[in-house]
């Protein structure tokens, strides 16, 4: 078990999400290339997004989520390409449930991989300073290994069968992911503090958030001097959800330990909805971001190792 500090959300380079993809079109990158590793991006509002191709145009600006069932279309981008909803459905989320428009795409393509004639819920547009076109979820990952190295800034979806030796680095830690009872999102087991509990495995949020009676078990008081009131957390259903965030300590998954975490507390009704218990948080892309990440959802199946563009001050423990 080897400790490390906590990444800030700075440590990744802050660029322009379009500007870079802007670049990206301008190689001749299209939907039909042969499959490679795409950029992992910092957007504004500290999402990792990935350039996706949306009915053989773009690339777009998409958040790629191992928490999201299916993909989805925010509200600016369902206008900008003209599309037509077709009857509401509703949709869970973080924050509760609401009724959302739905779309039909012709294709939704991600590093050489299309999902024809894609089914996407309607999301409205965001609160923050986010410039994502959407969510591309289980649905284009499934029959393929996703492999997130997120200190390279990389993504690559493998077609399965797959030699998976070549993907997994030397050391990675295998995990059965659990599961959940109103959906497909995977679970794997973490500890605060030296406290056992659950958390949801979901790149789609860019901070880890903690649920109140865990917190308690852990021994964190998110009304202590050393908290304070977060920026509102908004879901598909546009209501605020507030949240204290501060120092919670050690939290340890896959074999790391790390310390001076930071995340907030907040009640969220995916965790009751969950049925896992109360115990639970969501691990979010702040406390994975020096690992390298080979994702199987089909299987749930979970790999975390080091990453071979880890720095050199953080290879060994501390």
């Amino acid at each position: 078990m080897r400790g490390l500090k906590a990444w800030r959300l700075g440590s990744l380079m802050r660029t322009t999400v379009f500007g870079l993809f802007a670049a990206v079109a301008a190689l001749g990158a299209t939907p039909d290339l042969a499959r490679g590793e795409v950029p992992l991006s910092l957007a504004k509002d500290n999402h990792l997004v990935v350039p996706t191709y949306v009915n053989a145009t773009g690339p777009y600006p998409f958040i790629l989520d191992t928490g999201a069932d299916e993909s989805a279309i925010y509200a600016w981008f369902a206008t900008k390409l003209k599309l037509t909803s077709g009857k509401s459905e509703d949709l869970s989320g973080q924050t509760g449930t609401t009724s959302t428009p739905t779309y039909r795409l012709q294709s939704v393509s991600l590093d050489g991989r299309t999902l024809r004639n894609a089914f996407a819920y309607g999301l409205p547009n965001r609160h923050d300073t986010g410039e994502e076109a959407g969510v591309v979820g289980n649905d284009l990952m499934d029959g393929a290994l996703a492999v997130f190295d997120f200190p390279c800034r990389t993504v690559s979806l493998d077609p399965k069968p797959t030699d998976l030796k070549r993907l997994l680095a030397p050391g990675a830690t295998a995990i059965r992911g659990g599961t959940i009872r109103d959906g497909t999102l995977l679970t794997l087991p973490v500890e605060i503090n030296g406290v056992r509990g659950i958390a949801f495995l979901d790149t789609g949020s860019r901070d880890s958030r903690i649920s109140p009676a865990f917190a308690r078990a852990a021994r964190i008081d998110p009304a202590g001097p050393a908290f304070r009131d977060a920026d509102p957390i908004f879901g598909a259903n546009s209501k605020a959800a507030s949240s204290r965030v501060g120092p919670v300590g050690e939290v340890r998954f896959a074999g790391v330990a790390m310390t001076n975490v930071t995340a907030r507390v907040m009640d969220l009704a995916a965790f009751h909805s969950a049925g896992v218990g109360e115990r639970v948080m969501i691990l979010g892309t702040d406390l994975m971001r020096d690992r390298r990440l080979v994702y199987d959802h089909a299987a749930k199946r979970i790999w975390f190792s080091a990453s071979a563009c880890l720095p050199p001050e953080l290879a060994g423990g501390r």
